[in-house]
């Protein structure tokens, strides 16, 4: 979504990244204190528990980045060089921000 915002000068897709985001950052949470309960049960160990909070850090920064590209393209169309203003007002601004939440949240819900 964010590359064919980018691609397409597309706004409208631009301003559904930060929702998306949102919900990446829960799922990363949840997943995170599922992999402790699994640890604390002894399902999991303490090494692969290294590896996969590495893996969702990392797939957390890439919808940190992801958010901070559809900010600059944000940023372009109201003429404003302040990314993050851009990534907050897309809360604002966003009349379908919770509608597209609740989506996405559904969309990728654990199981």
């Amino acid at each position: 979504m964010t590359f064919q915002a980018f691609r397409d000068d597309d706004l409208e897709k631009a301003y559904r990244v930060e929702p998306l985001e949102q919900v990446i950052d829960d799922l990363k949470e949840k997943m995170r204190i599922h992999h402790i309960l699994r640890m604390q049960q002894g399902s999991c160990s303490i090494e692969s528990g290294f590896v996969w909070s590495d893996l969702l850090t990392a797939l957390e920064r890439v919808g940190d980045h992801c958010s901070n590209i559809a900010g600059c393209i944000i940023d372009l169309h109201h003429h404003n060089m302040n990314t993050h203003e851009a990534i907050r007002s897309a809360r604002m601004e966003n009349e379908n921000f919770d509608d597209e939440y609740k989506a996405y949240a559904v969309k990728y819900s654990l199981k």
